[in-house]
């Protein structure tokens, strides 16, 4: 079944995210679901550790084939990871229950279940991709700005390193709903990182309590030897499919 490529945006408006409810409706939807939820949430974990820890292993042998073999490991477990959260992601979005006062946007029908996870891996590693290089290329810059300054004014160099880190955290800030925004929406990445940074700036003081309330769950999560991060990582993921819901105003 083909897939279309037509992506359908949201009704012009300044968007509300429903922060008071979000922590509700996460956990309604993680009860219809449990055990999925914990088997996604698990092997997100598995895809993301496992590789690396065995890459640590290969990369202390004296046989150059094993070494290069440990280093295809780590740039795996930066890539395998995607695809069982794209799932978690796509799971959370289907099983939060839906606000008589939300308006729904025009989405276009979900094909059969396999090509649907395989598209969201494709744009979930193009958005991923394209906000890494855009860091990276924020951070090289910070840093040849600040070494070309050096030898002018120490003072200007440290200026332009806070001034040049706070501008990354800003723009970092505005991209924290782009990845749910392309599951819930059928985004490309290009609108999506648009569509999010539209949501940030009219909602700031919430989007910081957004990120505030995930790290508060995800620091829970690492107490217990980890095994927290089994229950936090998907009521996570349906705290941020929760605040995609957007209330039209």
């Amino acid at each position: 079944m083909e897939r279309s490529t037509e992506t359908v945006l949201p009704s012009p408006g300044r968007e509300v995210l429903p922060l008071a409810t979000v922590l509700p409706r996460a956990w309604i939807g993680f009860s219809q679901a449990p055990w999925h939820s914990l088997g996604l949430s698990a092997l997100t974990l598995l895809a993301a550790v496992g590789p690396g820890v065995l890459a640590s292993d290969l990369r202390t042998s004296d046989l150059p084939l094993i070494v290069a073999l440990g280093d295809l490991l780590v740039a795996a477990s930066l890539l395998l990871p995607i695809g069982p959260l794209m799932a978690l992601l796509d799971l959370a979005d289907q099983l939060l229950p839906t606000a008589s006062s939300e308006r729904s946007p025009s989405r276009i029908a979900r094909p059969d279940h396999q090509p649907r996870l395989l598209w969201l891996w494709r744009q979930g590693l193009a958005l991923l991709t394209l906000e890494g290089l855009i860091f990276i290329g924020a951070f090289s810059s910070i840093r040849l700005i600040s070494w070309l300054l050096l030898g002018q004014s120490p003072v200007l160099a440290g200026a332009s390193v806070l001034l040049g880190s706070l501008a990354t955290a800003l723009w970092g800030t505005g991209q924290v709903l782009a990845l749910p925004l392309l599951v819930h929406h059928h985004h490309r990445p290009l609108a999506a990182m648009d569509h999010s940074r539209r949501i940030v700036q009219a909602n700031r003081l919430k989007i910081l309590a957004l990120i505030g309330l995930l790290l508060g769950l995800n620091a829970l999560g690492l107490m217990g030897a980890c095994l927290g991060l089994l229950f936090s990582l998907p009521l996570s993921a349906l705290v941020l499919m929760a605040s995609c819901r957007t209330q039209i105003c």
